[in-house]
Order: C-alpha cells, then sequence, then structure tokens
C-alpha cells in the first residue's frame, strides 16, 4: 500500500525524491572532501615508509609548520632512529592550478626513493626539477623544458609518478632551493623518521617529546586526526550539509501534509472502517521513510557522480580518490531516514489525529472544514488580507504549506545571503586597513595564500626610495596557537611605521620595545586580559601594553606585536605578507604600481580599495560560497515546483471552472506564474532574515566569528531576490503548462 500511495502522484514524488537526493547528495559530498584532505595528507605522510612525523607542535596547519634544521641532530641521535629525512612544502599559484605543490627534499635522503621516475633522470645539479606526470599533462610541459617557481627558472629532468595525485600535480627540487625559493632558510616542514623496529615507534615518539618539547611528534597515520585544520573542516561539512538537509526535509514534510490533505476522506474512510490511529500513523510514517531511502540511494549515487567529477579538477585532483566509503554510504542513508523520520512526523500525526464524520465530509481540492476555520481566523487577525492581490491570496489558502515551501526557498537564499555577506565583510575588512594606510598594497604575485605569501624586505626598502613614495608599511601575518583557542591571529607592525596609527588606542600605550604586544578590543574581552597582564604565543611570553580598536573585525580579534619579533616567532626573516604604500600625491598611483611592477616580478600592486578581491584566499571562499548556495537554491527549486504542482492538483476543478467561463491558456499560466513568483517574494524576504540571522549566529562564535562578520549590501539583497524570483519562474513552468492544459470538462469531474 505504501508503494502504491507514493505512485499515485508520479511527478510530486519524483520531486520530492529529487529534493532529498540533492540534500544527501551534498552530505556526501561534503563529507568526502573532508575526508579526502585527511586520507590524503595521512597518506603523503606514510607513502615514503616513515613511521613517525616531527613538525611544529603549535601550527595550525601542516603547510604553516616550520622546524628549525638545528634539531636534526637531535633526532638522528635519539635511540631506535634508523634514518631521518627533512621536507618542505610550498605552495604556489599558476594561471591554471591555483594550489601547484612543490616538494622540496635532499635527494640523498631516503624519501626520495618515494618519488619514481619514469621518464626522464633524477635530480643531478642545481635549478633542476623533477615534475608530476599528472602536472606535465594539465600544464603541458615536456622534459627538457623549464618552468618557474617564484621567478625562478628550473630545468624539468623527469617525470615521477608516486600513486598520489596531489604529488603528481606537483614536483619535486632540491631542500636547499625550496628554502631559497619559499623564503625558509635552515627550515623544513615536518621530518619524517624510519624507526630501527615497529615496536621502537612509541619510544622514539616519548624521546623526541622529551627533548623537543616544542614539537610535535607522532604516528605518521595519526598526524591528521589530531589536526586543527581537520576538526574545522569537519564542523564546517556538517554546517552547510545540515542547512542542506533543512531544506531536504522541509520539501519532505510539505509533500506528506499535502498528501494528507488529498487523502482526507480516504483516512476518514480507513478510520471508519476500523483502521486506529497508530495504524494510519505508521502509514504515513512508512510512506515518509521509504521515499527517504530512495532519495538516500539516489542521493549517494548523484554525491558519488558529484565527487568524481570534482576529482576531475586539476586544482584538487586526487585528493577525492578512495573517499566513497561504505561508511559515507551508511551516513547518507543514515541522514536520509532520519529526513524520513523527521519530515513524516508531523504529517502522520495529524493524520492520525483526523476525526472519521469531519474526514468523510472534507471536500477533495478545497481546504478541510477545520482549514476554513483557521483561514477565517486568520482574515480577521489581518485586516489588509482580504485587500491583498489575488495571488498573494491564493498562496495563503494552504498556510502550512506556504509557510514550509517559504522556508525550504529560504534556506538557499539564506545561504546565498550569509555567505555572500561573509565574502564581502572578509573583502572589505583587508581592504580596510590597507585604505587606511595608504593608497597602494603590495602582494605577493603568486601566492596562494596570505599566510603562506612572503615578500622579501628589500623589495620594501627599494619602495620606500621612490620619490613619489611617503612612506611605506610591512605588515606580517600569521596564526599562532594560545592556551584557550586554536586559531590566534598575530599581526607584526613595525612601531615607527605610518600603518600603526590605524589602531586607535583605547587603554595603555602603543609596543615600544621587546616582548611587547598590543590586543585588539574583541581579543581583550575573549582572553580577558588588560594591560599589564601577559599572554604566552607559541611559548614565548609578551606583556600586554595597550588595547587597541579600529571597527575592523578582523584586526580587533588580533594581536600587534613588533614585526621583528614577528618574523622571529614565525620564522620569517626579513618577511612580510603585505606593504601598504603611503604617496606624497595619491593621483601618482598608477605611476608608482606600473615601476614597482615592472622591477620586480614576484610582486602585485594593486589600489588599495581593490587588492582583496584579487587574493587568490577570496577568489577561492566565493566559489566555494557559490557552489554551496547553487546545491540549496536547487533544493529550493524543487520545493517550489512541487509546492505549486500541489496547487494545481488541489485546484484542479477551480482551474476547470474558469476554463469552462472562459479563461484562455495563456491567462491560466500567467495565475500561476504570478503566484509562484509572489511565493518566491515572500521566500526571498525570509530568506533575506534567515541569511541575516545565521551570518549574526557566526559572528558569537568565540575564536573564528570575529573574522567572518558579515557586510550586507543592498547589491547583495537585491542579488537574493533575483535568485528566489528565478526560482519562481523557473518552478512555476511546469505547474502552469500542466494547469494551462487541463481539459474542462476531466477537470470539473476531478474528485
Amino acid at each position: 500500500m505504501i508503494l502504491k500511495n507514493l505512485l499515485r502522484r508520479k511527478t510530486r514524488t519524483l520531486l520530492t525524491l529529487l529534493g532529498i537526493a540533492i540534500g544527501v547528495a551534498g552530505v556526501v559530498a561534503l563529507g568526502a572532501i573532508a575526508e579526502g584532505y585527511i586520507n590524503t595528507y595521512t597518506t603523503v605522510l606514510t607513502s615514503s615508509g616513515a613511521d613517525v612525523i616531527l613538525a611544529q607542535g603549535d601550527a595550525v596547519d601542516l603547510l604553516l609548520s616550520a622546524v628549525e634544521d638545528n634539531v636534526l641532530p637531535v633526532v638522528q641521535n635519539t635511540p631506535g632512529v634508523k634514518q631521518v629525512a627533512g621536507i618542505l612544502w610550498g605552495i604556489f599559484t599558476t594561471e591554471d592550478i591555483p594550489y601547484f605543490f612543490v616538494i622540496g627534499l635532499d635527494p640523498k635522503e631516503f624519501a626520495v626513493r618515494h618519488f619514481r621516475v619514469v621518464e626522464g633522470s633524477p635530480i643531478a645539479s642545481p635549478r633542476q626539477m623533477l615534475m608530476g606526470r599528472a602536472a606535465a599533462k594539465a600544464l603541458g610541459k615536456k622534459i627538457g623544458e623549464n618552468f618557474k617557481i617564484h621567478e625562478v627558472s628550473y630545468r624539468i629532468v623527469g617525470l615521477y609518478e608516486t600513486g598520489q595525485a596531489i604529488e603528481e600535480m606537483g614536483a619535486v627540487i632540491t631542500l636547499k632551493e625550496a628554502q631559497e625559493v619559499f623564503k625558509k632558510p635552515r627550515q623544513v616542514t615536518y621530518y619524517q623518521i624510519q624507526v630501527t623496529r615497529p615496536e621502537m615507534t612509541d619510544a622514539v615518539i616519548q624521546a623526541l617529546k622529551r627533548h623537543l618539547p616544542k614539537l610535535a611528534a607522532s604516528r605518521s597515520a595519526n598526524y591528521m586526526d589530531d589536526q586543527q585544520t581537520t576538526m574545522m573542516l569537519r564542523a564546517m561539512s556538517w554546517v552547510i550539509s545540515l542547512l542542506a538537509l533543512l531544506a531536504g526535509g522541509l520539501v519532505m514534510m510539505n509533500t506528506m501534509l499535502m498528501s494528507v490533505f488529498e487523502r482526507t476522506r480516504e483516512i476518514g474512510v480507513l478510520r471508519a472502517v476500523g483502521w486506529s490511529s497508530g495504524r494510519v500513523l505508521r502509514m504515513i510514517l512508512g510512506e515518509a521513510v521509504a521515499l527517504s531511502i530512495a532519495g538516500g540511494i539516489v542521493g549517494f549515487g548523484i554525491g558519488a557522480l558529484l565527487v568524481l567529477w570534482l576529482n576531475q579538477i586539476p586544482a584538487i585532483l586526487g585528493m577525492l580518490e578512495n573517499t566513497l566509503s561504505f561508511n559515507l554510504f551508511l551516513q547518507a542513508m543514515v541522514v536520509a531516514l532520519i529526513l524520513g523520520g523527521v519530515g513524516g512526523a508531523y504529517p502522520a500525526r495529524r493524520a492520525a489525529r483526523l476525526q472519521p464524520v469531519e474526514a468523510m465530509r472534507y471536500e477533495g481540492g478545497s481546504p478541510s472544514p477545520r482549514s476554513h476555520k483557521a483561514q477565517a481566523q486568520f482574515s480577521l487577525q489581518l485586516p489588509l488580507f482580504t485587500s491583498l492581490s489575488p495571488a498573494l491570496r491564493n498562496i495563503f489558502r494552504q498556510r502550512t504549506r506556504t509557510i514550509l515551501t517559504a522556508l525550504a526557498i529560504g534556506v538557499g537564499v539564506g545561504l546565498v545571503v550569509a555567505l555572500g555577506g561573509m565574502a564581502d565583510g572578509f573583502s572589505a575588512q583587508l581592504s580596510e586597513m590597507g585604505v587606511k594606510s595608504g593608497e597602494l598594497t603590495v602582494t605577493e604575485a603568486k601566492a596562494s595564500d596570505m599566510g603562506l605569501a612572503a615578500i622579501d624586505a628589500k623589495i620594501g626598502r627599494w619602495i620606500a626610495a621612490l620619490p613619489a613614495v611617503q612612506s611605506v608599511s610591512g605588515l606580517l601575518l600569521n596564526v599562532a596557537q594560545v592556551p584557550g583557542t586554536p586559531y590566534f591571529l598575530v599581526l607584526g607592525i613595525d612601531p615607527s611605521s605610518y600603518a600603526l596609527r590605524h589602531f586607535a588606542i583605547t587603554e595603555g600605550t602603543y609596543i615600544r620595545g621587546p616582548r611587547e604586544m598590543m590586543l585588539g578590543k574583541m581579543t581583550a574581552q575573549n582572553y580577558k586580559k588588560r594591560v599589564g597582564n601577559t599572554l604566552q604565543v607559541s611559548g614565548v611570553t609578551y606583556r600586554v601594553v595597550g588595547i587597541y580598536e579600529t571597527g575592523v573585525g578582523y584586526e580587533d580579534g588580533a594581536s600587534v606585536i613588533a614585526l621583528s619579533e614577528a618574523q622571529a616567532l614565525f620564522k620569517k626573516p626579513n618577511q612580510v605578507s603585505f606593504y601598504f604604500v603611503k604617496l606624497r600625491d595619491p593621483s601618482q598611483a598608477d605611476v608608482v604600481r606600473q615601476q614597482v611592477e615592472a622591477r620586480w616580478k614576484q610582486v602585485s600592486v594593486s589600489k588599495s580599495t581593490e587588492y582583496a578581491e584579487k587574493m587568490n584566499d577570496i577568489q577561492v571562499f566565493r566559489t566555494m560560497a557559490a557552489a554551496l548556495s547553487f546545491l540549496s537554491v536547487v533544493i529550493g527549486g524543487v520545493g517550489i515546483m512541487n509546492a505549486m504542482l500541489m496547487s494545481v492538483f488541489e485546484r484542479t476543478r477551480e482551474i476547470g471552472t474558469l476554463r469552462a467561463l472562459g479563461w484562455r491558456r495563456r491567462r491560466v499560466i500567467a495565475m500561476i506564474v504570478r503566484e509562484s513568483l509572489a511565493l518566491s517574494l515572500v521566500s526571498g524576504l525570509a530568506g533575506i532574515g534567515m541569511g541575516v540571522g545565521v551570518g549574526w549566529l557566526v559572528t558569537l562564535e568565540p575564536t573564528m566569528g570575529v573574522y567572518l562578520q558579515g557586510e550586507y549590501s543592498l547589491r547583495l539583497f537585491a542579488q537574493a531576490m533575483v535568485v528566489a524570483l528565478v526560482l519562481g519562474g523557473l518552478g512555476a513552468l511546469y505547474p502552469a503548462w500542466r494547469a494551462a492544459n487541463l481539459s474542462p470538462a476531466e477537470a470539473l469531474r476531478y474528485e
């Protein structure tokens, strides 16, 4: 009976199944991305046969780890250690690949054996490179050709394979040259360690922890499990997945509720012939669960195809291999069953509580007596209801359906607003400091991430000597861990620089000497710190000498120390992340920009009002936001099509009457489209409210919220409304066509 009931309305069932499937597909894809990141790096860390990984203890991410090579003798002399290999990872951006990985290693150490040369020869002299076969194919490179890393040219002498796509989409150069090109002298990202016997692994780890307490030693297979990036990525995937599932659940609830309305008399007959409330409840709930199981299976299939497609994109090629596990399938099915249970609970309860006599008096295609009474009360509560346009009056016939559909669409629109607002806010925050510190901002031309950007100090000195330049302010930005939070933003600024004036002191003084720190207002509140207190960052104790406020979220949630101290703390000697250039005459901005870029090819110069939008971080965030928004918007589109189709079924006789009275097909289509657009308008307004609300809730998160303060412009709201109205227009096409093609005679006989 359950299957028969679902197949009564094939189109409605198909649309609902599709809405659930898209939500489940989102869970599968996002879960695969999170696990793919973890699995890929775990495989990279273990593939060379390393038993132990030794990295920076308080690094937020493995790529931000920096270990001085003076610890190498300590590691080599630790009992149980067989071999040690230093690895340096660098990333930069090419025109075709936003994240191109470069691995620096010593050709004499055991780690190089992992990179199996399949064409050409190994590295034998300076300025030579091995390139992954996949990278060579993607970039159209061959042996003997040159490839530039940060304007340094290397000759490709061989192609390698490792079995790991992320490695094969990169290149290998010598450790010494990697340290030079990525400005990390005498540093490695981590050490790979082989032990003499497997049973010695734990003993070696404990010995390293005793001798090198500031570093983190762990089994290579377990290293990624404890990373803060891993936890954040998993948390983010679940939050976004829950939003997609919320929209799918609302579509499910709407469908089952309309099914109950449509079958009110049938349910009344079943109750009259002896069906108990529990049996009716189980029937409706069983239909919801069956629909969810089918949606879960289809959703896993769509998610799997999406993962396979994503895995072909050069930027993430190979990162999603072997992520479609049985556990992920079980997770998808559990999610689908929860959707069915939650989405079917209220409709099932409503059906079970129907009184047989009242239900059997129900007229098909019109609201129940109870619904008539509710609509009358609604009209009394809203005196303007009778003056609303016919389209709005029609969508409020079934208030429950309208509310559920508006919420389903609103979730998608809200995600557009929330993510768009965060991206705009982050971009505005980055630009704000640059604007107040100078007319131009200098960034690393091919930096894949602003946390990895490194501009040599000599470039700043050269710019400062230009006649048109009044001052140059260097800023080093990095993330550290402090007790109580995994994500603590530190800004390194020269105490004498023009940019420091931007930080308005509200208590205490500016930094002047060593081991002094200024805290943003939000940071001071979160850590309960005042002037005179101390704070330990990466094992170094600083005294708080001032509290500042700028009005820029990420700055007020950060801290400021002297540039020289930041360079020492983060092991970035003579480097900055940005330069802010104050001009004597702002009209000379284009001239100075051309001069700098002509002399220094490794940097990019932009007006301070524009530089943030050109950064790889912002572009990647906007791309991710667009993809996630599209996912939720598609679910909302399915929801509105479903709602309008149910409205057409419900009003079949009414439409037949209108056709019999002379209404043309075009007029019927216009009526349905207007109703759909009215519903979209209501949904869009609700979605804007939801998006702003979600954005505000995100800012309450104590560690990351201050960096994600949204900026909500009229342009963003207009974009959200356009999305909602486009959804309404597209969602109305099939229902309007179906309504217009109803035969008056058949429609009037509809029960």
